[in-house]
């Protein structure tokens, strides 16, 4: 009889254990198969049982924007969590992120990372399960202690065990540091009462700073180009084609193909950015709002751009000048090392509408909204551009005063790495260019 009850017990615990299994098999089919809301769902309750792969997957989808929006905190906090428990990539990830966060962003995340608990029993948030008594634990398992605290704090002390490691080591030495005390690695009573009192301290600190209002826009990037050099301060880099310095400013002219050239031409699926271009270009033509003759291809397109963190929220001026009725202008604001997924603003001289705001991201392009009429820049004079955006995300673009677009998009919620300009064909001067956020 007992056997069988032995045989029993083993029965149910396999298959308890094929139960996670199956649990974290299925988040990852679904990942795979692109079904993103599913997937994060799984995740995030894998997650709270401190399943370190689960975490480590969260914190990619939030990374990529998969299924969520791309939020750079939450990726950064999950692939801390990941790695305080011992994943082997998670905190390669982490750094990696970490380069494309600010200061702010990254003590954040890693006060979002040291607050967060495992969820317990449905009675444990009721009544909090009370931790030993410091002076009745043994050398053992106060270190023991010791390593949930930091690995609750975010550090990663390694397996809690009571045994002292490089990781744990390491951990202590890290704390000490980040708290301003002498960095010994010793593993005491007293480093394992302000453990305790940390994180009542440090929410006690940070909940002041949080809201963080600004009276007064920052000045995220300026340059008129009086300099005659584009090179430095800032310093704008040249993707392809030619760009010149003359009296106007900032100058590209590239020639175009000849125009019963649109119908062959062809465009790099690697560049997402080309391929809304060529989806834009194809409404028009589709709407009868743009002429075959006005749709020239350029011979090679003109890219810039200049590196420089621009907010969620920003207010964009530009003076630009157009001098031929052929090509177009895109503009905006990128995300990443080099310019990629992000807004852009498109200008297509003589055609209805003359303006569109697109939103690019790593696999899709779409128009946001367009203008309802022809703008015709081409009079020999600079025209101002004024774009906005809240941290709503609202945006109101308008020329010479004017008001030509309005949209909302809430699609990107992280900082912008930078201003991209790209010369389809055409004749383009850039004036002046301020960014505030």
């Amino acid at each position: 009889m007992m056997i069988i009850k032995g045989f029993v017990f083993l029965l149910l615990l396999s298959g308890h254990i094929a139960l996670a299994n199956a649990d974290y098999a299925d988040a990852m089919r679904n990942y795979e198969r692109q079904q993103y809301r599913e997937a994060i769902q799984e995740f995030r309750e894998l997650a709270r049982g401190e399943d370190a792969d689960a975490q480590y997957m969260l914190g990619r989808m939030y990374e990529a924007g998969n299924g969520t929006p791309q939020n750079f905190i939450e990726a950064h906090k999950w692939y801390n969590l990941a790695a305080s428990r011992g994943h082997r990539h998670a905190a390669d990830a982490r750094n990696a992120v970490a380069e494309r966060m600010t200061t702010q962003q990254i003590a954040e995340a890693q006060q979002a990372a040291r607050g967060w608990q495992p969820e317990g029993p449905p009675d444990s948030q009721a009544t909090p399960a009370s931790r030993p008594d410091i002076d009745t634990l043994s050398d053992r398992e106060g270190l023991a202690e010791i390593q949930r605290e930091l690995n609750r704090l975010g550090y990663d002390a390694g397996p809690v065990d009571g045994l002292m490691g490089t990781r744990t080591r390491n951990a202590i030495l890290q704390y000490q540091t980040d708290a301003s005390l002498a960095a010994n690695g010793h593993a005491t009573s007293g480093l394992l009462k302000r453990l305790r009192q940390a994180d009542r301290q440090e929410q006690e600190v940070a909940a002041p700073d949080k809201p963080q209002p600004t009276d007064s826009p920052r000045l995220a990037l300026q340059d008129d180009f009086s300099d005659g050099d584009f090179r430095r301060n800032p310093e704008w880099t040249v993707l392809s084609g030619r760009f010149d310095i003359d009296r106007g400013g900032l100058r590209s002219a590239v020639e175009v193909q000849d125009e019963n050239a649109s119908t062959t031409r062809g465009l790099r699926s690697e560049r997402p950015e080309e391929i809304g271009l060529a989806m834009l270009q194809l409404v028009l033509e589709q709407t009868g709002n743009i002429q075959p003759k006005a749709a020239p291809t350029a011979t090679q397109t003109a890219r810039i751009f200049v590196s420089s963190p621009i907010r969620n929220a920003f207010e964009i001026e530009l003076e630009l000048a157009s001098r031929q009725q052929e090509g177009s202008l895109e503009m905006g604001v990128f995300q990443g090392n080099r310019p990629g997924g992000g807004y852009r603003l498109v200008y297509h001289p003589d055609s209805n509408p003359g303006l569109s705001l697109m939103r690019l991201t790593s696999n899709s392009s779409e128009v946001i909204a367009s203008s309802n009429d022809s703008l015709n820049l081409e009079d020999d004079s600079f025209h101002s551009l004024v774009w906005t955006r809240n941290q709503d995300g609202d945006m109101r673009i308008s020329i010479d005063g004017r008001p030509v677009i309005q949209a909302r998009d809430t699609s990107f919620r992280e900082p912008f790495q930078g201003f991209v300009l790209a010369n389809h064909g055409g004749d383009y001067s850039l004036g002046r260019i301020r960014v505030e956020d």
